[in-house]
């Protein structure tokens, strides 16, 4: 009597074979497409921290700028700052006395560039004493948060005058704007500073210009383009040279391009008439807000599948006119988001 057969045929086996290589098929395609989510997710994610972080740092800084120690109608002091700096130098000082400026593809990748100036929301230090119009000192109620050859702004609202300070006397709370030879920075061209603050009944109040300078930037060792903030250094015991733009400081990475307009009121109203790319000073004195434009790209590439199109500057109508989409090439894998935000400014309103 012959042994029954055990075991599997070769038919049996290829029929579970065929069944665990679609079961891995399967399994297989639900990892690609869960890695593919969590790529996009992460991708998303980063770009609309950046973006949303960008905005609101700018907007904070565009909505404080132009603030010269004043409220209301007459915080506003444009032309009415007298600069006692010497000039040259390597920097034009009469920057520091602007509270808006801009200009155009002139960063990174034909980004724009956005100054903001005013002065520093410190605590005001009220000028007690001036000995006499030709006299180089102010007497005020603190100096302690002075030192030689910081560069600060006397103003009593309706004037006001920028000079160095050239020593400190702690005892007495003086300040000496001298002329001559400082050991930092340009200097003053002349001490005199007239008419004389003791004849405002208001008195007069001394603060730190305050200038920054936003634009972009590629990073020669990460190779990633960043949005960075350069401010002229007034400080005489701070780092940097005393009247000339500080070390950049690096605020987020992956920015690929950043675009500025100027909302502009041409006719006295208080009303914005007319929206503009930066351009001359007079443009940017007629600005009443400020609207911002961010690319922002994923941090790592293989998230999209190549070729997306995106509306860049935001304020552009993509949807009524496609051929004002930007497309990424065929092999650009990144991710890319735009975030855009308009912000008045408050001191001029």
């Amino acid at each position: 009597m012959s042994k029954a057969q055990q075991g599997y045929t070769i038919i049996e086996v290829m029929i579970a074979l065929t069944l665990s290589l679609i079961l891995t098929a399967g399994l297989t395609q639900i990892f690609v497409a869960n890695s593919r989510t969590f790529n996009v997710t992460e991708a998303s994610a980063r770009t609309q921290e950046v973006g949303r972080l960008a905005l609101s740092v700018l907007g904070r800084e565009i909505r404080n700028a132009d603030y010269w120690g004043c409220q209301g109608s007459e915080g506003v002091l444009q032309g009415n700052i007298e600069n006692m700096l010497n000039p040259g130098g390597g920097f034009n000082s009469d920057l520091l006395l602007r509270g808006l400026d801009g200009e155009n593809n002139t960063g990174a990748g034909g980004s724009d560039l956005l100054s903001l100036g005013g002065v520093a929301g410190n605590s005001a230090i009220r000028v007690t004493f001036q000995p006499s119009t030709s006299a180089a000192n102010l007497r005020v109620d603190d100096t302690s948060t002075f030192s030689e050859n910081d560069i600060l702004i006397v103003t009593n609202c309706k004037r006001g005058h920028m000079f160095q300070i050239t020593n400190v006397n702690s005892s007495n709370d003086v300040v000496v704007h001298n002329t001559g030879n400082v050991s930092a920075g340009p200097g003053n061209a002349t001490k005199n500073i007239d008419p004389s603050y003791n004849d405002d009944p208001d008195g007069a109040s001394v603060f730190r210009p305050r200038q920054q300078r936003f634009y972009l930037r590629d990073n020669g060792t990460t190779g990633r383009r960043e949005l960075v903030v350069d401010g002229v250094s007034v400080l005489g015991g701070g780092s940097g040279t005393v009247g000339t733009l500080s070390n950049p400081v690096a605020l987020f990475e992956n920015v690929r391009d950043f675009q500025i307009q100027f909302g502009r009121d041409t006719t006295g109203n208080s009303r914005i008439d007319t929206w503009s790319d930066p351009g001359d000073a007079l443009q940017a004195d007629e600005a009443l807000a400020v609207r911002l434009s961010f690319l922002i790209r994923s941090p790592d590439d293989g998230v999209t599948d190549g070729g997306q199109s995106y509306c860049f500057p935001g304020w552009l109508d993509c949807a009524s006119d496609a051929s004002l989409l930007t497309t990424a090439g065929t092999n650009d894998t990144f991710l890319y988001r735009v975030y855009t935000s308009t912000s008045t400014l408050r001191n001029r309103i």
